[in-house]
């Protein structure tokens, strides 16, 4: 994708200058100075525009509602401070694998919204003001939270309904997966039993059942609630229309033929 292509330097490796830049910024203009030279007024100019192109540019639809580019690259930018350090080579392979990621994460979060809305789950309006205005009071300052609308390329009323998506997506994933999830005791006990030697306390004695149960309890419900998450989404999947218009490999990357 040619907008792909323009931008994702900007929001792979950019944003994280820009962010040096910002803070510069703030810095000397408290001592009434501005510090910020051609070269970066042209990259962030270069980033906002990049953004507003990106906004118009369809990579996917799940049942007819739109993902832009835009959120692809913000997805990927969140994913991708978990994998790359500041100063490190990038790695298109690398790259392919943040992208799918957050792709995969995307139609997930639609799916699961959806989900939501069919089942006549709501998000009261005093729980997002309750969040956004917890969320704006740590930014400090009036300042510092238009900047950080700025940069992510957000209105206030985007960033609400960001709020209330998340919302919609821990209500729904509460009620079909975390609900439905239960831990067998008497697999607690088998597991104790198949694997009584790996538990043990720091000094190396062995645990008791009674001590090492919650540590069992919760790697069995971790794994549990991790098979049910895929077999939900699987679920919904199967149901919706899937469309990815990334290009042909990403379309084998998704398994969408």
């Amino acid at each position: 994708m040619k907008v792909f292509a323009k931008i994702v330097f900007f929001i792979m490796v950019g944003i994280l200058q820009l962010t040096l830049v910002s803070c510069n910024r703030d810095k000397t203009q408290k001592q009434g100075v501005v510090n910020t030279t051609p070269e970066q007024s042209k990259m962030i100019e270069a980033y906002k525009k990049s953004m507003e192109e990106s906004k118009k540019d369809v990579v996917a639809r799940v049942n007819g509602v739109n993902i832009t580019m835009f959120d692809l690259l913000k997805e990927m930018n969140e994913i991708g401070q978990q994998y790359i350090k500041s100063g490190e080579k990038r790695d298109p392979k690398l790259d392919e694998k943040v992208r799918k990621e957050a792709l995969d994460r995307l139609i997930y979060t639609e799916l699961a919204v959806q989900a939501a809305i069919r089942k006549g789950m709501g998000v009261p309006p005093q729980r997002i003001d309750y969040e956004f205005n917890k969320g704006k009071a740590a930014l400090k300052t009036e300042e510092a939270y238009k900047k950080r609308l700025e940069t992510l390329g957000l209105t206030e009323e985007g960033l609400k309904k960001q709020i209330e998506r998340g919302i919609l997506v821990d209500m729904i994933t509460d009620e079909e997966i975390f609900k439905k999830v239960k831990v067998d005791p008497e697999q607690v006990k088998e597991t104790y039993a198949r694997e009584k030697s790996s538990y043990k306390d720091p000094s190396g004695k062995q645990l008791s059942f009674e001590a090492a149960r919650p540590i069992i309890e919760e790697k069995l419900m971790t794994a549990a609630v991790h098979k049910r998450e895929d077999q939900w989404v699987e679920e919904l999947k199967k149901n919706a229309k899937i469309d990815i218009t990334l290009g042909e490999s990403a379309k084998k990357i998704h398994g969408i033929n």
